[in-house]
Formats: structure tokens, C-alpha cells, sequence
């Protein structure tokens, strides 16, 4: 059989190898004399502890490696991606600095950081940066902070002194068009910070709690976390504004959702909405009682999103209690144009009930003839 990788061309062979992590990209180096120096100019550095996150000793050899293929790579070469994954206590937060700030010095694009300590400050001010991923840093207070040209934002389980240096942050970025932030925490939350207009923001995923839904009211896709809120605040007279852009929203509930009316009442300022996802959250075992049992259908139904737009809709984690049944009825009752409806059900229900709930469920009339019933 010809060996028809070998006769692509470096400049390929490199790029394939910066899908892999960089220790399997140095270990290409004993096929040949040839792949001796390819893995130098890989575009990606992408290093992460985990399979040595109990072991000292190998934990030292994971380090050496990291310094190596840092010391060691073609730095004629510009790194358009750096993934650093260090979770283990045995990480020093110091070496983490030095190999975070050195590649901040060449120019480095994609920047998908992980670990439990403080951000190191250079990367508030790396203007290089196009998509920024954050996942368990501590962040100090700072007095300046710049990504003129990021366009991707995910923050993820990152504690702030207060709200307003995240807010500050975040509107750094007028460019960003993805916007994650979730599980967050603040060691002041007195402090309330002033977001700037993001007008190019296109997809956010946010806790309500942290972001003003005024931020993001010209998305195309918004996911809504933890709304055990009350959710009077999205009706008429407090507030909420139109999201006349939006076409998929996903209502992310960490406890029982009882007032189902108030779920359609919102749907009333997502005019254009084709796509709607109810995810709740909890996975614990069936309530003891009926949720939502006194649930009546409203008078009116959201004409524009739901019967004229709305093409599918999913509910995850359903228990099978009255008032989600009534809820999943009322959207195949009324939607127009709705292609699936999708139920997937709780982890924790027996066969016996997940018949019941297929049982219910196909009983619903449907508006649309061609909606097709999904029950995962």
C-alpha cells in the first residue's frame, strides 16, 4: 500500500497535527527523521494534567513537557491556539503564568484556558484575542481591560470581585458576537456594573441574574440558566424588552416550573421564535405533588411565535406532571407550523411511567399535520 501521507506537504502535515494534543504531536517525531521538526510548527498548543493530576512524579514529567515544547517550538511561527487545562493541585501557578504569558507574546488568537487560580493580568490586555473560553479562575479587580478584536466569549464557573468588574469585561469586547457566561460567582454583588452595547452579539447563554436581558435583545439565540426566579419580571410594565432578532430560546429551570401562563406570557416578546427549549435542570426524583395541577389554558396564545413561526420545540428532563402535559398540549394545539415536538424524560422515571407519559402525550391533538411526536 503507498504511503500516501508522507507525500503531503509539510505545511499540511503540520496542520493536521494541531488536532492533536501537543505530547501526541511531539511523539510523531519517532517515525521518522522528516517528522523531527512538523509538530515546531503546529499552529495549536494544547496541553491538558488530567491523566496526571494524582502522581507527583509523572506530574513533573508533564510540566518538563510543557516547558520543552514551548522552548522547543518554531517561533517563526505565529500559535493561532493555546489550550491549557491544569487542574491539579500540584499545579504551580507560577509556571502556569510563565507559559500563558509567552504565548500571549506571539500573537496567539484562541486562548481556552482551565484552572483554580488567578487570572493572570496579561490577558485582560491581549488585544490578539478572537475567541477567549475561561473555565475556574479567580479574577482579580483591575483597572484595565481591552479585546478590541474578540468575537467569542465563554466564561464558565469564574469568580469576580464584584459585578461590576465583570461587566466591565464583558464590554470590552465590542466586537463579540458569542456570549457564554454561567455559574459565576461575586465576592461583592452590591455592586452593580454598567454593560455596554454589544451590537454585534448574535448568541448568548447567560444567568438572568448577571446579565441585563437589555444586553441582549437583538440576539438570534439566547439561553436563559437557573430561572428559579420569580418570572413576573419578563411581563408587561417591568420591563422586558422585544427580541425581535430571535429565533431559538432555551428557558434552562433549576426547579419546578408551577405558572406555566407566565412561560407563554413571555413567549409574546419573541415574535420571530421558531426554535423553544424548556430544560429542567434538576434531576431529581418525580414530585410528591402535581405540579401545576390548577394550570387553565390562557384566552389568547402568542400568535406570532408560537402559531405562525414556531417549527420545534423540546422539553428535557419531563416528569409527566399536569401542568407540563397541559403545557406540551397546548403548544401542539396551537403551533401551525410546528414540525417536532420533542419530550425527553426524567432519568429517574420507571418503564411504567414512561409509558403513561407516551400514553398522554399522543393523545394531544396536534394543529400541524405534519408534527412528529419525538419521546426520548
Amino acid at each position: 500500500m503507498p504511503d500516501r501521507i508522507s507525500k503531503l506537504p509539510d505545511a499540511v502535515l503540520s496542520h493536521i497535527l494541531s488536532f492533536l494534543p501537543t505530547t501526541a504531536a511531539v511523539a510523531t517525531t519517532v517515525l521518522s527523521k522528516r517528522w523531527n521538526t512538523l509538530w515546531r510548527s503546529c499552529t495549536t498548543l494544547s496541553f491538558d494534567d488530567f491523566q496526571y493530576i494524582f502522581n507527583s512524579h509523572a506530574y513533573c514529567r508533564f510540566v518538563q513537557s510543557v516547558y520543552a515544547a514551548i522552548l522547543l517550538r518554531d517561533w517563526h511561527h505565529t500559535v493561532q491556539s493555546f489550550n491549557l487545562r491544569c487542574r491539579s493541585s500540584l499545579c504551580d501557578p507560577i509556571n502556569m503564568r510563565v507559559w500563558i504569558n509567552t504565548v500571549l507574546q506571539r500573537g496567539v488568537q484562541h486562548l481556552c484556558l482551565a484552572n483554580y487560580f488567578y487570572l493572570p493580568t496579561a490577558v485582560l490586555t491581549c488585544k490578539t484575542l478572537v475567541v477567549l473560553k475561561l473555565d475556574q479562575f479567580l479574577v482579580k479587580a483591575f483597572s484595565t481591560v481591552d479585546f478590541p478584536l474578540l468575537k467569542i466569549m465563554h466564561l464558565r464557573n469564574l469568580e469576580f470581585s464584584d459585578h461590576r468588574h465583570f461587566a466591565e469585561f464583558v464590554s470590552a469586547a465590542p466586537n463579540l458576537e458569542d456570549l457564554e457566561a454561567v455559574d459565576l460567582t461575586f465576592r461583592c454583588r452590591a455592586v452593580e456594573g454598567s454593560f455596554k452595547n454589544l451590537p454585534k452579539l448574535v448568541r448568548a447563554t447567560i444567568s438572568k441574574m448577571d446579565v441585563p436581558l437589555a444586553v441582549v435583545t437583538d440576539v438570534r439565540f439566547l439561553r436563559l440558566n437557573w430561572m428559579d426566579a420569580e418570572v413576573k419580571e419578563f411581563v408587561p410594565n417591568r420591563g422586558f424588552n422585544v427580541f425581535r432578532n430571535l429565533i431559538q430560546i432555551e428557558f434552562g429551570y433549576k426547579n419546578y416550573t408551577k405558572d406555566w401562563v407566565e412561560v407563554l406570557e413571555m413567549l409574546k416578546f419573541f415574535p420571530k421564535l421558531q426554535v423553544l427549549t424548556v430544560d429542567k435542570m434538576s434531576v431529581d426524583s418525580l414530585p410528591q405533588g402535581e405540579e401545576g395541577e390548577d394550570w387553565t389554558y390562557p384566552q389568547d396564545v402568542p400568535l406570532s411565535s408560537i402559531s405562525l413561526h414556531l417549527r420545534v420545540c423540546s422539553f428535557n428532563n419531563y416528569k409527566g406532571s399536569k401542568g407540563e402535559l397541559r403545557f406540551a398540549e397546548y403548544i401542539m394545539g396551537n403551533a401551525l407550523h410546528l414540525q417536532i415536538m420533542s419530550i425527553s424524560s426524567n432519568i429517574h422515571a420507571k418503564q411504567e411511567q414512561k409509558f403513561k407519559m407516551i400514553q398522554e402525550l399522543s393523545l394531544c391533538t396536534r394543529r400541524s399535520a405534519s408534527c412528529k411526536l419525538i419521546f426520548n
